[in-house]
C-alpha cells in the first residue's frame, strides 16, 4: 500500500501508451531516458530483452534511481560485477528479480531447512543434496528461429532463461554457500547458437573441517559429511516441460517445494523414522496467492501462472527502500552474483558463445 506505480516507459510512444492505458498507469514514456528524470520515481524494474540488462540498468543506476532488475540480471559476470559495484558506490537499491525467495512457501522452507535460530538446526538435518528442475516447452508460444528466445544477440538460449531459478534453488538451502566444482552437459542450437537444455552438478565446500561424527559436543547428528558439504542436480532447459519440483535431501528428512517450483504455495516435509525406510512424521504447508484485483481481472489477468505472488517481491522490496536498505536479505547480490557466475560456467561449458549486455 506504500508504493504505486506512477509511470512506463518503452521503446516507442506508442506501445509505452498502449501499456499504461491497459493498467491504468498516469504516465508513459517513449524512452528510458524521459521516465528516468521523472522525480516521482524512486525505483525502476527493468524486464527488458536479456542483451540489454547492463545498458538499461547503468542508465537507472546512473540517474540515482534504485533498481530492480529482472533475471537473468546480467548476461556475464563481468557485467554483473559492474552493476553491482555501480550501486555500492551510489548508495543505491539493487536486486535481482528472483521473485521464487519471496514466496510464503518458500521462506518457511528456508526456515524448516537452516532452523530460525543461529544455535539450531534445520529439521531435515544437515543438507545432503539438492535436486530441483526448470522446463518448459517453448514451442508452445515462440515460434523458431524468429522468437527472441531462440535469437543469440537479444540473450535467448534456456541458460538465461530458466537456468537462474534452479541454481539459485541449490545456493538457497546451501546457505547461500558458491559452489567449488560445477559440471554441465546439455544440447545447442547449432543453427542459433542458443542452449535449448542443460543438467548441471554442484559440489558445495565444507564449512567446518570436524565431522559431527567425529564432533562430542555435537549431540545432534552422526553424520560423517562435513557440515556445509553437499550437492546439487539441476536440469532445466525449453524442449520439454517437467514437474518443477525441488527436492532438498537431509539427514532427518526431506523437503519438497512442490510444483510449479518457481511460484510455490504448497511443500511438504517428510522426516525419516529411526531406520533405514521408515516412515516418520509428515508436515504438509499450503500458502494461498494474493487474489486478483478488479483492475488487473479488467486488464485480461495473467500469463503465467501464479503471477500475482510478484506481490510478495514488490512488498519486500518496497520495505527495504523504506528501512534504507541497499539489498534485500531474501536474496543478496553475493547470491546473484554465485548464480551470474554458474550461468557463466555452464555457458562456457555447454560452448555458447560469451554476449555483453
Amino acid at each position: 500500500p506504500n508504493a504505486q506505480v506512477v509511470a512506463c516507459s518503452a521503446r516507442s510512444a506508442d506501445s509505452a501508451k498502449a501499456f499504461a492505458d491497459k493498467h491504468g498507469i498516469p504516465k508513459y514514456y517513449g524512452s528510458y531516458d524521459e521516465l528516468l528524470v521523472n522525480d516521482d520515481v524512486d525505483i525502476v524494474y527493468v524486464g527488458n530483452v536479456h542483451a540489454f540488462r547492463r545498458s538499461i540498468g547503468e542508465k537507472v543506476l546512473l540517474a540515482n534511481k534504485h533498481c530492480l532488475l529482472e533475471k537473468p540480471f546480467a548476461c556475464n559476470v563481468e557485467d554483473a560485477k559492474y552493476l553491482i559495484g555501480l550501486a555500492k558506490e551510489r548508495n543505491l537499491f539493487l536486486m535481482e528479480g528472483m521473485w521464487t525467495r519471496f514466496f510464503p512457501a518458500v521462506e518457511k522452507a528456508r526456515r524448516l531447512v537452516l532452523g530460525t535460530d543461529s544455535d539450531k538446526g534445520g529439521v531435515i538435518g544437515e543438507v545432503v543434496q539438492v535436486h530441483s528442475d526448470f522446463n518448459f516447452n517453448a514451442s508452445d508460444s515462440e515460434k523458431y528461429p524468429d522468437s527472441f528466445v531462440y535469437t543469440h544477440y537479444l540473450g535467448g538460449g534456456a541458460s538465461l532463461l530458466v537456468a537462474p531459478y534452479p541454481i539459485a534453488a541449490a545456493t538457497l538451502f546451501f546457505n547461500g554457500s558458491a559452489p567449488d566444482q560445477i559440471m554441465s552437459v546439455g544440447q545447442m542450437d547449432e543453427s542459433t547458437g542458443v542452449d535449448l537444455q542443460g543438467t548441471m552438478l554442484l559440489r558445495f565446500p565444507p564449512t567446518s573441517d570436524l565431522a559431527p561424527a567425529l564432533d562430542s559436543s555435537n549431540l545432534n547428528e552422526n553424520t560423517p559429511k562435513k557440515p556445509g558439504a553437499g550437492s546439487a542436480t539441476l536440469s532445466f532447459g525449453m524442449l520439454g516441460e517437467s514437474a518443477e519440483e525441488t527436492h532438498v535431501l537431509g539427514t532427518k528428512g526431506r523437503l519438497t517445494i512442490c510444483s510449479p517450483g518457481h511460484c510455490p504455495t504448497k511443500i511438504i516435509v517428510n522426516i525419516k523414522g529411526s531406520s533405514r525406510g521408515q516412515k516418520g512424521k509428515v508436515d504438509v504447508y499450503e500458502y494461498a496467492i494474493p487474489e486478483d484485483t478488479k483492475e488487473i481481472e479488467a486488464a485480461g489477468g495473467y500469463f503465467y501462472p501464479n503471477s500475482s505472488g510478484l506481490a510478495y517481491e514488490a512488498a519486500a522490496v518496497a520495505r527495504c527502500i523504506a528501512a534504507g536498505k541497499t539489498e534485500a536479505p531474501q536474496y543478496t547480490l553475493a547470491d546473484t552474483l554465485n548464480t551470474v557466475t554458474a550461468v557463466d560456467t555452464l555457458r562456457k561449458q555447454l560452448g555458447v558463445e560469451s554476449l555483453t549486455g
